[in-house]
């Protein structure tokens, strides 16, 4: 049985206080991403990821996450959080009310993405399940909103699932039965290096 573990890194060490103005919020963004993380993971984790070959996104915040289980870490801009755009609101607004209003502008147009981000998702769905013919278990460390878009995606392939949460550390697990070989053609660009 081959199966692919979609993680939430861990906590970004990054701390903003005060309100912040729309620039103030892509400064924000910028420092979150470069951020390593705060916290460690849960043993739970630990124990469902046991051998499973290692990948991550290219921010800083995933590829540490996923050096804290040891071993080569395989990083690919696939796996990377959407860009998320912030919001047209004026003024100065705390994270919680930048918070709020990304999940009006979903409710709104029902969806973050856009068509070249949900391709991207595509591209990781078919690279990770490639990867399973090589390893067998696969732990890939990615983002909250990028995240439901892959497991869309996996299903869309014949993965099924088990969500379990969306916090930092949270892990989805996807399983295949099937043994034959995964479907040729549609994979995307690999990793662009090894951490």
């Amino acid at each position: 049985m081959r199966e692919i573990i979609l993680i939430r890194h861990g906590r970004s060490a990054h701390e903003q206080t005060g309100r912040i103005d729309r620039d103030g919020f892509r400064r924000w963004r910028e420092a979150y991403e470069a951020a390593g993380i705060h916290d460690e993971p849960p043993a739970a984790l630990r124990a469902l990821i046991g051998n499973a070959a290692l990948v991550s996104s290219d921010a800083p915040r995933a590829i540490e996450s996923a050096r804290k289980f040891g071993g080569d870490v395989i990083v690919s801009p696939l796996l990377r959080e959407l860009t998320l755009e912030p919001p047209q609101l004026r003024g100065r607004h705390s994270l919680a009310v930048w918070a709020i209003a990304y999940g009006v502008r979903y409710l709104r147009h029902r969806a973050h993405h856009t068509p070249a981000e949900l391709q991207r998702a595509r591209e990781a769905a078919a690279w990770l399940t490639q990867l399973t013919a090589e390893h067998e278990r696969i732990a890939a460390f990615t983002h909250h909103v990028f995240r439901g878009l892959v497991a869309r995606e996996l299903r869309a392939l014949g993965w099924t699932s088990q969500d379990r949460g969306s916090r930092h550390w949270s892990a989805w697990s996807f399983r295949r039965i099937d043994e034959g070989p995964p479907a040729a053609g549609a994979i995307g660009p690999g990793p662009n290096w090894l951490a």
